[in-house]
């Protein structure tokens, strides 16, 4: 994608006054914070704080079933090559941690290690039962150059300390829609979380409907929880460093806003 590309999406992800949900305009500018006033003054919840693990190292560690034979299957049968590692070579069940793909995410930003961190993203996103798995590699290998090119790019913008909207623009549109077909808001955020790889803390953080509605009752009551504007998802990653660091001062230990991320998804 050149730059103009680039550009167009930046503009698209930092314009004025988006709309984030029904009731929640938000005003902003360069270098201001693009929080709503309503959630301003929302203090981390205690259901969340409890639901914390003890350490980061608990949430990074911790590990999930993947069928990597029926991944090599499908992905051969679409001439789509094979991942490195271990789901590109076990013919048989493996396990993956966060820690893992956030480890894969350290090399340096090329097409083909895009498309690695796609298929280990969603592999890690979609568990043993891995759904509907046959419709996104289908929409995958339909163009997988300009998928590699748009994954590529989103990595690069993370790894070059883009905020949340604009990596976030990268994969989806200014209201929320995927730019490659079953590639949607849930998905897109875990390959911009892992994206970071493992020198820097996290600014693009996990957010799909499991963790938008458990928000709902407890600070954010007309959250959407599906198809995330840019700006929205800015909200959701601010609020959750802006929680990160109310934990760190109450736990006595840095916590990162991924391990609130976490323990959103257990309260």
């Amino acid at each position: 994608m050149g730059a103009s590309s680039w550009k167009r999406l930046l503009r698209c992800a930092t314009g004025v006054g988006a709309l984030l949900a029904p009731g929640l305009l938000v005003h902003h500018g360069p270098g201001k914070n693009t929080l709503p006033m309503a959630l301003r003054d929302v203090p981390l919840p205690d259901v969340v704080y409890t639901r914390l693990l003890p350490d980061r190292d608990t949430v990074l560690t911790t590990k999930y079933h993947v069928d990597a034979g029926r991944w090599q299957r499908e992905l051969a049968s679409r001439g789509l090559d094979l991942p490195e590692g271990t789901l590109g070579s076990v013919d048989g069940w493996i396990r993956l941690s966060r820690a893992d793909l956030l480890l894969l995410a350290d090399s340096t930003p090329t097409q083909r290690g895009a498309m690695d961190l796609l298929w280990y993203s969603l592999a890690w996103g979609l568990g043993s039962r891995a759904p509907r798995l046959d419709a996104r590699l289908d929409a995958v290998a339909k163009d997988p150059q300009r998928v590699a090119e748009l994954v590529a790019g989103a990595w690069t913008l993370t790894r070059d300390g883009a905020n949340p909207a604009v990596c976030y623009a990268a994969l989806l549109t200014s209201r929320g829609r995927p730019r490659v077909s079953w590639l949607g808001g849930a998905f897109a955020t875990k390959v911009l979380y892992f994206a970071h790889g493992t020198q820097t803390a996290p600014r693009n953080l996990i957010l799909d409907s499991v963790v938008a509605d458990k928000l709902r009752p407890i600070a954010w009551e007309t959250a959407p929880t599906t198809a995330w504007w840019p700006d929205t998802y800015q909200t959701y990653c601010d609020l959750m460093s802006r929680w990160a660091g109310e934990a760190s001062e109450r736990a006595g230990r840095s916590v990162e806003a991924d391990e609130i991320e976490g323990a959103l998804f257990l309260t």
